[in-house]
């Protein structure tokens, strides 16, 4: 098997998760980074190429950014230059029924069950549990330690803060935020953030 080169826009904290996971794979045989606001090499060693410009053309690439909406406008600028994205997975388990698209990044401790969709340029932080016939659509943000029970729904752009947990059932709009430790227990409107036990809508946010 030919290993693939990597790289990872975006050399904060969560990217250099995303490298620390890829060092494991059989399938990447280098990581450096793509950050247009750092430069030299990270705490770890990595190397920062420098902007989207440096972007080697025979590597694939995830972007490792937190903010889905900052996500998918890099997203479009490295698409509309030709390069291709990779997936970075490294869950504890996952059933062959469990499908994720390109660009998304699953990373230590994430178990998936079975029949769950994940979408494109989606991120799966630290020891997350996705149930039973879950659908997650393109960049969604799930921060560490969220508990998300069966047949849950979230529609694109939807950010889930650390330690929340969503209901079986439930439907989280396009767009909406859960707070950090929320119970979600029922529906999430599009565009809004929702906080506590159980969660309750706090403010609106800027559309997805």
């Amino acid at each position: 098997m030919t290993k693939q080169n990597l790289v990872i826009v975006g050399a904060g904290g969560f990217g250099r998760e995303v490298a620390y996971a890829s060092e494991t794979s059989s399938k990447f045989d280098f990581i450096e980074f793509i950050d247009e606001s750092a430069n030299g090499t990270t705490p770890e060693g990595w190397k920062i190429l420098g902007g989207i410009d440096a972007w080697p053309q025979n590597a694939l690439g995830v972007v490792a950014i937190g903010n889905p909406r900052v996500r998918r406008q890099v997203v479009e600028r490295v698409s509309s230059r030709t390069h291709r994205f990779t997936r970075v997975d490294s869950a504890s388990s996952r059933h062959p029924t469990v499908t994720v698209g390109e660009g998304s990044m699953l990373v230590a401790g994430v178990h998936t069950t079975v029949s769950t969709t994940i979408g494109k340029h989606v991120i799966i932080n630290l020891n997350c549990t996705l149930g039973h016939d879950v659908h997650i659509g393109n960049f969604v943000t799930i921060a560490p330690l969220c508990a998300i029970s069966g047949n849950v729904r979230i529609h694109d752009g939807v950010e889930i803060g650390t330690g929340a947990c969503i209901r079986e059932g439930v439907t989280l709009g396009m767009g909406c935020m859960i707070g950090m430790g929320s119970v979600v227990i029922r529906d999430v409107p599009a565009n809004t953030l929702v906080v506590g036990n159980p969660a309750k809508p706090l403010r609106e946010l800027e559309p997805w």
